[in-house]
């Protein structure tokens, strides 16, 4: 069932993220590295969920989405990850695929691509990069 998660009443203080991804284990693998971290870690399984979840949370920081997770079209590659780009610049964006990485000029300015699995290493960077914004 696609239903945003309330946002903690107080917070821990770690920065928030989400991971948008349709496969669970996919999800999972993601999230628990994410978490590992430092990040407290939303979900979302679909592009509308996803959309709901960073209306519904102000306070997140990172986005890691599946690149070939549509956000209409099935050959829409990296759709989801525009859209998300356009409605809250504010946010970093990791475009996670198992497929070829992007020509130039495809993702929009400032979002990083990396090669699914995400790597402990990558995440710990996006930690970082967040505080030396």
């Amino acid at each position: 069932m696609d239903l945003p998660v309330p946002p903690a009443p107080d917070g821990d203080g770690r920065p928030l993220a989400l991971v948008v991804e349709s496969e669970t284990a996919a999800r999972i693998e993601t999230a628990d590295r994410l978490a590992e971290a430092g990040f407290e870690v939303l979900e979302a399984w679909s592009a509308q969920s996803a959309l709901l979840q960073i209306e519904r949370h102000a306070g997140l920081r990172l986005v890691v989405v599946d690149a070939d997770l549509p956000l209409t079209l099935p050959e829409d590659r990296f759709g989801l990850t525009c859209e998300i780009a356009r409605r809250r610049p504010d946010l970093a964006l990791i475009a996670l695929s198992a497929g070829p990485s992007p020509d130039a000029g495809t993702l929009p300015a400032g979002v990083r691509f990396a090669a699914k699995p995400l790597t402990p290493a990558f995440a710990r960077e996006a930690l970082a990069q967040l505080f030396c914004a």
